[in-house]
């Protein structure tokens, strides 16, 4: 391998961010000049330790800036001695725009309705490497010669333990403030913090500072969300409401499928669901008749859903329909529900009367077309 006398490293040719650079060969001689930039600063490592390390400003390799390496290679004084070292480039400038992100929902309880739900979250933050040989040292290992390592490495070794702060942080967070996740958008710059100050010592563990640490968004699955703010609106309405569309729910399903003893048990198991079978009885009674019991002549069954409605209603109240309206059958005079399309004494049509001359369509009770005389 040739012997470099000339050391320098101008970062990527397509202006791509980058974070390590090592040098394609290992041959130097005392005497090359070692040039490094604004932002940067260039490493000797030999033998799996970290060297002598110098910062920006040209550098002529000599014994007496090379200490540390001279101890490991016998460099003699003077003249151009040959020597083998790895020598990697680093970026000091910070890089700002790392992204982290849940790679799977993290299940969390939501501490305020007491519901699991399964929580996503993402944001971004800025390091910089502060500890050049603390971070060569530990995260680059085995590089090949003439590679350029991106700030992407950083994500691949921190993913985990940030996944796993953010889930442990946000739990503390949520209990002690007795917070929702309907509401948790409104603390996202305080969880920041907290986030941060819990990994500020993970990162410089590894030479890395934590220049800043930012959630853009914890929340859980749209569906998830939905169904926690229908909760909230329902407790909202107090216990009783909760109890009744429960219990209801429930009945609607049994009339669908109806089994023997199936009211019976449906009562016994809302009771002890409910942990009120007291009060739930009540409840359940009511319902329990009305599924089971035929309309009395307090009731008015409703023309056009069919359900059954109190004889003072003057409207459904299953879809709204007015109650009172009829219309009289033109054929034997009887009362018949508006909508009807036959009357329910004498089975005649109600509707218009279609001539069967011309066509024309009179209204119910003509005995002869308006339009042509003819017989109806």
């Amino acid at each position: 391998m040739a012997i470099i006398d000339r050391i320098k490293y101008d970062g990527p040719t397509n202006g791509a961010q980058w974070l390590i650079y090592k040098c394609p060969s290992e041959e130097f001689v005392l005497g090359s000049q070692l040039i490094v930039n604004q932002g940067q600063e260039a490493l000797f490592f030999k033998g799996g330790e970290a060297l002598d390390l110098f910062g920006t400003g040209t550098h002529t390799l000599s014994t007496g800036n090379l200490p540390l390496l001279k101890k490991i290679v016998n460099l003699p004084f003077g003249g151009k001695t040959p020597f083998a070292a790895e020598v990697y480039y680093i970026n000091k400038t910070a890089n700002l725009n790392m992204k982290w992100g849940t790679s799977t929902p993290i299940p969390l309880e939501d501490p305020k309705y007491g519901l699991i739900l399964n929580v996503g979250a993402r944001g971004q933050y800025g390091i910089t490497i502060t500890d050049s040989r603390l971070f060569v040292s530990k995260i680059i290992g085995a590089v090949p010669n003439g590679t350029t390592t991106n700030p992407l490495i950083i994500l691949r070794y921190f993913n985990g333990l940030i996944n796993s702060k953010i889930k442990s942080v946000t739990a503390s967070y949520m209990i002690q403030k007795q917070i929702s996740f309907l509401e948790i958008s409104q603390y996202l710059s305080e969880l920041s913090v907290a986030f941060q100050e819990t990994l500020n010592d993970e990162f410089e563990r590894f030479g890395i500072e934590l220049v800043n640490f930012y959630c853009e968004s914890i929340a859980p699955k749209p569906e998830e969300y939905e169904k926690l703010r229908g909760y909230k609106e329902e407790l909202a309405l107090g216990q009783g409401f909760y109890q009744q569309r429960r219990s209801l729910d429930i009945l609607e399903k049994l009339a669908e499928n109806p089994s023997a003893g199936g009211i019976a048990n449906a009562g016994i198991g809302l009771g002890m669901g409910l942990g009120a079978a007291g009060q739930f009885g009540n409840v359940f009674s009511g319902i329990g008749q009305n599924l089971n019991t035929t309309p009395t002549n307090d009731t008015i069954t409703c023309p056009k859903c069919g359900a059954t409605n109190n004889t003072a209603m003057k409207f459904c109240g299953s879809c709204g329909s007015k109650l009172s309206a009829t219309i009289i059958c033109p054929h034997c005079g009887k009362e018949v529900p508006d909508g009807m399309k036959f009357c329910g004494e004498c089975g005649q049509p109600i509707g218009a009367q279609k001539c069967p001359s011309c066509g024309f369509e009179n209204k119910p009770g003509m005995k002869f077309c308006g339009n042509c005389g003819g017989k109806l």
